[in-house]
Protein backbone atom coordinates (compact mmCIF):
# COMPACT_ATOMS: atom_id res chain seq x y z
CA UNK A 1 0.00 0.00 0.00
CA UNK A 2 2.86 2.37 0.83
CA UNK A 3 4.42 1.74 -2.58
CA UNK A 4 1.18 2.60 -4.37
CA UNK A 5 0.79 5.80 -2.34
CA UNK A 6 4.42 6.78 -3.04
CA UNK A 7 4.05 6.14 -6.78
CA UNK A 8 0.77 8.09 -6.88
CA UNK A 9 2.35 11.12 -5.18
CA UNK A 10 5.36 10.87 -7.48
CA UNK A 11 3.20 10.74 -10.62
CA UNK A 12 1.05 13.66 -9.45
CA UNK A 13 4.09 15.79 -8.70
CA UNK A 14 5.58 14.97 -12.11
CA UNK A 15 2.35 15.82 -13.94
CA UNK A 16 2.07 19.12 -12.03
CA UNK A 17 5.55 20.15 -13.11
CA UNK A 18 4.77 19.58 -16.80
CA UNK A 19 2.66 22.74 -16.64
CA UNK A 20 5.63 24.79 -15.43
CA UNK A 21 7.40 24.82 -18.78
CA UNK A 22 11.03 23.82 -19.29
CA UNK A 23 12.70 22.41 -16.17
CA UNK A 24 16.32 21.42 -16.29
CA UNK A 25 18.12 19.74 -13.39
CA UNK A 26 21.03 21.73 -11.94
CA UNK A 27 24.02 21.55 -14.22
CA UNK A 28 26.88 22.82 -12.04
CA UNK A 29 27.88 22.25 -8.43
CA UNK A 30 27.38 19.56 -5.79
CA UNK A 31 24.95 16.73 -6.40
CA UNK A 32 23.72 13.82 -4.29
CA UNK A 33 22.17 10.54 -5.40
CA UNK A 34 20.40 8.06 -3.12
CA UNK A 35 19.07 4.85 -4.59
CA UNK A 36 17.85 1.33 -3.97
CA UNK A 37 18.69 -1.55 -6.31
CA UNK A 38 18.08 -5.28 -6.47
CA UNK A 39 20.93 -7.35 -7.90
CA UNK A 40 21.25 -11.02 -8.88
CA UNK A 41 24.52 -12.92 -9.34
CA UNK A 42 24.80 -14.41 -12.83
CA UNK A 43 28.07 -16.28 -12.15
CA UNK A 44 28.43 -19.67 -10.49
CA UNK A 45 31.45 -18.91 -8.26
CA UNK A 46 29.50 -18.25 -5.07
CA UNK A 47 27.80 -21.41 -3.85
CA UNK A 48 24.46 -21.12 -2.11
CA UNK A 49 24.25 -22.27 1.47
CA UNK A 50 22.24 -25.28 2.58
CA UNK A 51 18.55 -24.47 2.52
CA UNK A 52 18.97 -21.65 -0.03
CA UNK A 53 17.68 -22.09 -3.54
CA UNK A 54 18.41 -20.17 -6.72
CA UNK A 55 20.99 -17.49 -7.37
CA UNK A 56 22.70 -15.28 -4.83
CA UNK A 57 20.87 -11.92 -4.65
CA UNK A 58 21.45 -8.57 -2.98
CA UNK A 59 19.43 -5.59 -1.82
CA UNK A 60 21.63 -2.55 -2.39
CA UNK A 61 21.42 0.90 -0.76
CA UNK A 62 23.65 3.53 -2.37
CA UNK A 63 24.74 7.05 -1.49
CA UNK A 64 26.82 9.28 -3.80
CA UNK A 65 28.13 12.82 -3.36
CA UNK A 66 29.72 14.43 -6.36
CA UNK A 67 30.46 17.58 -8.28
CA UNK A 68 28.83 18.39 -11.61
CA UNK A 69 31.80 19.72 -13.60
CA UNK A 70 29.74 20.75 -16.61
CA UNK A 71 26.25 20.18 -17.96
CA UNK A 72 27.02 16.67 -19.19
CA UNK A 73 29.62 15.34 -16.72
CA UNK A 74 29.98 14.82 -13.00
CA UNK A 75 32.53 13.05 -10.80
CA UNK A 76 31.53 11.59 -7.45
CA UNK A 77 32.49 9.46 -4.49
CA UNK A 78 30.04 6.76 -3.51
CA UNK A 79 29.42 3.76 -1.34
CA UNK A 80 26.88 0.96 -1.41
CA UNK A 81 25.72 -1.41 1.28
CA UNK A 82 24.90 -4.73 -0.40
CA UNK A 83 22.96 -7.15 1.79
CA UNK A 84 22.32 -10.77 0.78
CA UNK A 85 19.58 -12.75 2.58
CA UNK A 86 22.02 -15.02 4.44
CA UNK A 87 24.38 -12.09 5.21
CA UNK A 88 27.33 -14.30 4.27
CA UNK A 89 28.26 -12.26 1.18
CA UNK A 90 27.30 -8.79 2.48
CA UNK A 91 29.65 -6.14 1.00
CA UNK A 92 30.37 -2.42 1.15
CA UNK A 93 31.90 -1.11 -2.09
CA UNK A 94 33.53 2.34 -1.93
CA UNK A 95 34.20 3.86 -5.35
CA UNK A 96 34.74 6.83 -7.63
CA UNK A 97 32.12 7.39 -10.32
CA UNK A 98 31.94 9.22 -13.64
CA UNK A 99 28.33 10.23 -14.35
CA UNK A 100 27.29 11.45 -17.82
CA UNK A 101 23.95 12.97 -18.91
CA UNK A 102 23.22 13.21 -22.62
CA UNK A 103 20.43 15.79 -23.06
CA UNK A 104 19.74 19.20 -21.55
CA UNK A 105 16.09 18.45 -20.94
CA UNK A 106 13.66 17.39 -18.24
CA UNK A 107 14.07 13.72 -19.22
CA UNK A 108 17.61 12.62 -20.05
CA UNK A 109 19.40 9.29 -20.44
CA UNK A 110 22.52 8.83 -18.34
CA UNK A 111 25.41 6.43 -17.85
CA UNK A 112 27.64 5.80 -14.84
CA UNK A 113 31.06 4.14 -14.61
CA UNK A 114 32.21 3.05 -11.13
CA UNK A 115 35.62 1.82 -9.98
CA UNK A 116 36.67 1.08 -6.43
CA UNK A 117 37.27 -1.44 -3.68
CA UNK A 118 34.76 -3.63 -1.87
CA UNK A 119 35.06 -4.29 1.84
CA UNK A 120 33.63 -7.49 3.32
CA UNK A 121 30.94 -6.91 5.92
CA UNK A 122 29.26 -10.29 6.17
CA UNK A 123 29.80 -13.51 7.96
CA UNK A 124 27.36 -16.39 8.07
CA UNK A 125 27.35 -19.04 10.74
CA UNK A 126 24.48 -21.46 10.93
CA UNK A 127 24.18 -25.16 11.55
CA UNK A 128 27.11 -27.01 10.09
CA UNK A 129 28.14 -24.35 7.57
CA UNK A 130 29.79 -20.96 7.78
CA UNK A 131 31.17 -18.37 5.37
CA UNK A 132 33.80 -15.77 6.23
CA UNK A 133 35.18 -13.21 3.75
CA UNK A 134 38.75 -12.40 4.81
CA UNK A 135 39.77 -10.06 1.97
CA UNK A 136 37.83 -7.69 -0.24
CA UNK A 137 38.81 -6.75 -3.76
CA UNK A 138 38.14 -4.80 -6.94
CA UNK A 139 34.70 -3.35 -7.60
CA UNK A 140 33.61 -2.33 -11.12
CA UNK A 141 30.16 -1.12 -12.16
CA UNK A 142 28.30 0.23 -15.19
CA UNK A 143 24.78 1.70 -15.19
CA UNK A 144 22.41 2.99 -17.87
CA UNK A 145 19.21 4.80 -17.06
CA UNK A 146 16.95 7.80 -17.33
CA UNK A 147 16.58 10.82 -15.06
CA UNK A 148 13.43 12.95 -14.84
CA UNK A 149 13.81 16.48 -13.36
CA UNK A 150 10.85 17.30 -11.12
CA UNK A 151 12.36 20.68 -10.19
CA UNK A 152 15.71 22.38 -10.76
CA UNK A 153 17.08 20.75 -7.58
CA UNK A 154 15.21 17.42 -7.44
CA UNK A 155 14.95 14.50 -9.88
CA UNK A 156 14.00 10.83 -9.93
CA UNK A 157 15.83 8.15 -11.88
CA UNK A 158 15.55 4.53 -12.99
CA UNK A 159 18.55 2.42 -14.01
CA UNK A 160 19.80 -1.03 -14.96
CA UNK A 161 23.41 -2.12 -14.63
CA UNK A 162 26.20 -4.64 -14.25
CA UNK A 163 28.64 -4.99 -11.35
CA UNK A 164 31.72 -7.15 -10.88
CA UNK A 165 32.89 -7.78 -7.33
CA UNK A 166 36.13 -9.62 -6.58
CA UNK A 167 36.48 -11.02 -3.07
CA UNK A 168 40.14 -11.90 -2.44
CA UNK A 169 39.66 -14.73 0.03
CA UNK A 170 36.47 -16.49 1.11
CA UNK A 171 36.49 -19.33 3.65
CA UNK A 172 33.83 -22.03 3.52
CA UNK A 173 33.62 -24.16 6.67
CA UNK A 174 31.59 -27.39 6.82
CA UNK A 175 31.19 -29.47 9.99
CA UNK A 176 33.73 -27.28 11.78
CA UNK A 177 36.46 -28.01 9.19
CA UNK A 178 37.79 -25.62 6.56
CA UNK A 179 36.32 -26.95 3.30
CA UNK A 180 37.98 -24.38 1.02
CA UNK A 181 39.60 -20.95 0.96
CA UNK A 182 39.21 -19.36 -2.48
CA UNK A 183 38.82 -16.02 -4.26
CA UNK A 184 35.25 -15.45 -5.44
CA UNK A 185 34.13 -13.21 -8.30
CA UNK A 186 30.50 -12.09 -8.53
CA UNK A 187 28.86 -10.92 -11.76
CA UNK A 188 25.71 -9.03 -10.82
CA UNK A 189 22.86 -7.72 -12.98
CA UNK A 190 20.81 -5.05 -11.24
CA UNK A 191 17.88 -2.66 -11.53
CA UNK A 192 16.86 0.18 -9.29
CA UNK A 193 15.41 3.61 -8.69
CA UNK A 194 16.84 6.70 -7.07
CA UNK A 195 16.46 10.34 -6.19
CA UNK A 196 18.85 13.09 -7.22
CA UNK A 197 19.22 16.39 -5.41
Amino acid sequence: MKRIAFLTVLLLSMSATFAQGRVEFKWYGLYTVLDYSYAVNMGKDAPCLEGEEGSLSFSELTGIVGFQIRKETGVGLGFSYMIDPSEGYTQMPVYVELRSHYFRSRLTPFSVLKLGYTMPMGEFSGGEESININKGGVFLGVELGGRFAVTHGFAVSLHVGYQMIMMGEVEYVHDGLLAQRVPVQLHLVKAGLGINF
